[in-house]
Parts: C-alpha cells; sequence; structure tokens
C-alpha cells in the first residue's frame, strides 16, 4: 500500500469511526429524549378543520420524506451487489464499508438536523414530567434498548462494521476480516449488520408523545427494518447453538 493511499486509507477510517459515533449517539437523543406536552397542542381528528394548519402540516411531512429518502436510499444503495463489485474492481474493497458508514452516518445527521415536528397534530400523548414513575419507566426501557444496540454492536466486531478493520488488515498485508468468521457467521452477516431489530423496534415506539411526523418516521423505519434485515432459519439455528456453547463454556468456568 502507498503512503498516499494509507494517509486516505485512515482518515477515511477514521471519518468514519467518529462521524458515526456522533450519528449514533445524535441518533440516542432524537429518538429516546422525552417530548414536552404543550397546551397548543391539538389532537389528530381536530386539524382537518384547519385548512392552512392542514396544508402546514402536509408540507412538513413532504419535507420529512424526502430527509428519510435521502437517508434510505443511499443506505440501501451502498449494500447492492453493483456498488460493492465496483469498490472491488477499482481495488478499493477495503473502502467499501467505511464509505457505508460514512455516508449513511452523514445523511442520518442531515435527517435530524433538518427534521421538523408537524405542528399541533398529537396522535397520543403522556406528560411523564409530571409522573416520575412513568418518566423512570420511559427512561429505563430507553436505557436497556440501547445497552442491548451498543452491546451486540460490540459482539458483532464493531471495528469491522465500522470498516476500520478492514484497513487495518488490507495495510498489514491480511486478508479480509470476514474471511476470518466461521461461514454460519458470515451467512448471518449477510442478512443483518445490525443488532435488536426489537429493540429498535421499541425505541420508536415507545414514545410519550406520539407526532404525525413521528408516526410516519416510525412506521417507514419499521418496514424498512423489516424488509432489509431477512434472517433465516438457518441464522437462527446459528444463534442457538451460539448461545448453547457460550452457555456451556460459562458452566465449565464456574465448575473451575
Amino acid at each position: 500500500m502507498s503512503a498516499v493511499r494509507k494517509v486516505f486509507s485512515f482518515s477515511l477510517a477514521t471519518a468514519s469511526c467518529v462521524v458515526t459515533t456522533f450519528a449514533v449517539y445524535k441518533l440516542a437523543l432524537f429518538l429516546s429524549t422525552p417530548g414536552v406536552v404543550r397546551v397548543e397542542k391539538v389532537w389528530f381528528y381536530n386539524f382537518l378543520d384547519n385548512a392552512s394548519l392542514m396544508h402546514e402540516i402536509l408540507s412538513t411531512l413532504v419535507a420529512d420524506l424526502l430527509l428519510l429518502c435521502l437517508f434510505i436510499l443511499p443506505h440501501s444503495l451502498l449494500k447492492t451487489e453493483a456498488v460493492k463489485g465496483f469498490f472491488h474492481r477499482k481495488g478499493f474493497a477495503s473502502w467499501e464499508r467505511c464509505t457505508y458508514c460514512l455516508v449513511s452516518s452523514s445523511t442520518l445527521l442531515l435527517l435530524m438536523k433538518y427534521w421538523v415536528s408537524a405542528p399541533g397534530l398529537i396522535i397520543w400523548r403522556l406528560d411523564v414530567a409530571k409522573q416520575d414513575k412513568l418518566w423512570w419507566l420511559f427512561v429505563l426501557v430507553h436505557a436497556f434498548a440501547w445497552t442491548v444496540i451498543y452491546g451486540g454492536s460490540l459482539i458483532m466486531d464493531l471495528l469491522e462494521i465500522l470498516g476500520a478493520k478492514q484497513i487495518h488488515h488490507e495495510a498489514n498485508h491480511l486478508a479480509p476480516p470476514l474471511l476470518y468468521k466461521a461461514t454460519e457467521l458470515r451467512r448471518l452477516y449477510g442478512h443483518v449488520r445490525h443488532p435488536s431489530f426489537i429493540c429498535i423496534t421499541v425505541i420508536l415506539w415507545t414514545v410519550n408523545i406520539l407526532t404525525l411526523d413521528r408516526f410516519v418516521l416510525n412506521v417507514l423505519l419499521t418496514v424498512y427494518m423489516y424488509l432489509a434485515w431477512n434472517p433465516d432459519s438457518q441464522d437462527l439455528q446459528y444463534h442457538r447453538s451460539q448461545l448453547s456453547r457460550k452457555k456451556y463454556e460459562l458452566s465449565l468456568r464456574i465448575q473451575e
């Protein structure tokens, strides 16, 4: 690897790690910060009586849908075999995962920065600020879900997910990191590259205030995850075998 390519490669890996970490941090705040109940908010069925409000809401939804497309389309396009094949043919296979994470995280940051809530429109609301038990329940559910997601990322080899490990392997003349993993695990990674569909779904839908824009966001992301993540019975069997193996190893350590 030439010096120039090495500098660019490690700069790309650093950018991928930093931007993705920051984007996930902002996403946790974006999805898990409790909404504030305001008096001027109205219920879902009331907006049909106000033409100007309806126009404003529809304009907001169109803008938010465009932001969702800005995130979903590159996120899906960069996973296609055509794009992956392009990186391999041009000799930049180690850059493919970093580029994917960097572009996806950047578009996600843009989505969160410019996202606009539908004004004065609520599907449901619950003022957790005035009820300590509900506030703590809300916080603990989200904290547990994010812990599972972050823990799952570490277990699934975080540096490999971010693309940094691929660049490290290339710089040290090693084979791509996926080749060092079991065939069953590589097959699973071909179907799922993010941990815990269930936890992300819980985070999306466990909200104290559900506005129309968040409803649209939740529906589209839930459907997108369901379509994009397609583990099958063999993947489930691999999970079960690994769980049994971990339990067996743990029992041996306890006996020692």
